[in-house]
C-alpha cells in the first residue's frame, strides 16, 4: 500500500471518527425520538461507506425491527424503556426503566427481539422468492446470523437473559461459546462479551439459583425453553437453507 493511499483512508477514518462523535456529542443534547433518529443516520453512513447504501439500510431495518420486539415485549410485561439508540458496529440498545420482577419477565423481553428478527428473516426470504433479489437473500441470511448471534446463553446477549429463566447454569454454555468465537475471529467485541459474561457469574447474589429472582415454576422454565429451542430451530434450518442458496 502506497503511502499517499494510506493518508487517504486516514483522512476518511479522521472525517468519519468526528461525524461520529459530533453526532454522539449532539444525541446527549436531543429528545429520546431524535436521539434515536441521529444515532440511526449516524450508523447508516458508517455502514453505507463499508457495505453499500442499500444493503446499510436494509441492516438498520433489521435491528430497528429486532429492538421493537425488545421494546412490544417490555409493554406486554408493563415496563417502560428507552427509544433504541443505534451503535455502529455494535448494533443497537434499549434500556429498561424499571428493573424486571423475576428471570421470566426478563426473558420474556429478551426473546420479543429474536422474535421479530425472525420473523424479519422470513419476510426478506419471502421477497427474494417474489422479487429474485439478491439483496432480500443476503438480508435474510444477515437476519439469521445476527439473532442465532443474540441467542448464544451468555450476557450480555439476549440468549443470556432467556436461558437464566430455564437455568443460570447454562451461561457456561455460552462463554465457552464466545471464547471460541473470539480464538477463531480475534474480534473485539467478542472478547467485551466475554468479559462482561465472566463478571455476570462472579456476582453471587444473582447466581443463586434459589434466591426470589429465579424461583420459577417448571413449567414457566419449560415455556421458555420451548421458545428458545424453537427460535434457535427456525433460524439454524433458515440459515442453513439460504447458505445453501448463496452457493
Amino acid at each position: 500500500m502506497g503511502p499517499w493511499r494510506v493518508i487517504t483512508i486516514g483522512g476518511q477514518l479522521i472525517r468519519r471518527s468526528a461525524v461520529f462523535f459530533l453526532g454522539l456529542a449532539a444525541m446527549i443534547q436531543l429528545g429520546p425520538a431524535a436521539a434515536m433518529a441521529a444515532s440511526m443516520l449516524i450508523s447508516l453512513a458508517i455502514y453505507a461507506a463499508a457495505f453499500g447504501l442499500k444493503y446499510a439500510a436494509g441492516f438498520i431495518l433489521l435491528l430497528f425491527i429486532h429492538e421493537l420486539g425488545h421494546l412490544f415485549a417490555s409493554r406486554v410485561v408493563g415496563l417502560a424503556t428507552s427509544a433504541p439508540i443505534f451503535l455502529p458496529f455494535i448494533g443497537a440498545v434499549i434500556s429498561l426503566k424499571q428493573l424486571p420482577n423475576n428471570a421470566k419477565m426478563e426473558a420474556n423481553i429478551a426473546i420479543g427481539g429474536p422474535a421479530m428478527g425472525t420473523l424479519s428473516a422470513l419476510i426478506c426470504l419471502i421477497f427474494y422468492f417474489w422479487s429474485d433479489s439478491l439483496l432480500m437473500l443476503v438480508l435474510a441470511y444477515t437476519a439469521c446470523l445476527l439473532n442465532l448471534f443474540n441467542l448464544i446463553p451468555c450476557d450480555p446477549l439476549d440468549g443470556g437473559r432467556i436461558v437464566a429463566a430455564i437455568s443460570p447454569h447454562l451461561w457456561w454454555i455460552g462463554i465457552l461459546v464466545i471464547g471460541g468465537l473470539f480464538f477463531y475471529t480475534h474480534n473485539i467485541i467478542m472478547l467485551l462479551i466475554f468479559a462482561v459474561s465472566l463478571l455476570r457469574l462472579w456476582r453471587s447474589e444473582k447466581w443463586d439459583e434459589n434466591s426470589t429472582y429465579y424461583r420459577l415454576s417448571l413449567r414457566q422454565r419449560l415455556r421458555v425453553l420451548w421458545w428458545y429451542l424453537g427460535l434457535l430451530t427456525v433460524l439454524g434450518i433458515t440459515t442453513l437453507y439460504i447458505a445453501e442458496l448463496l452457493h
